[in-house]
């Protein structure tokens, strides 16, 4: 997410979910997940994200492992699939 992009981290969640294949989000949900398993250390999660990309900090008051794990939690929620035929 670069900063001027969205209007905050919220907004670029919800697009992300909205523009990506529910596979592939909930895929992610699940990686987040297995990466806060590890029990890191605050700080290695911070690294982690940077060497990933990531350009932004968390939205205060969040740690990086908060915020993941607020991230992983929205990518996971079920979404109606109202409209498409089975």
């Amino acid at each position: 997410m670069r900063p001027d992009e969205f209007s905050d981290h919220d907004a670029a969640v919800r697009d992300y979910k909205a523009s990506t294949d529910p596979h592939l989000t909930a895929r992610l949900g699940g990686e987040i997940h297995e990466l806060l398993a590890l029990d890191l250390e605050e700080h290695e999660y911070a690294v982690g994200v940077a060497e990933l990309g990531m350009e932004v900090e968390p939205p205060a008051p969040l740690s990086v492992g908060r915020w993941l794990e607020s991230v992983a939690d929205h990518l996971v929620v079920a979404r109606p699939d109202y409209g498409k035929e089975a």
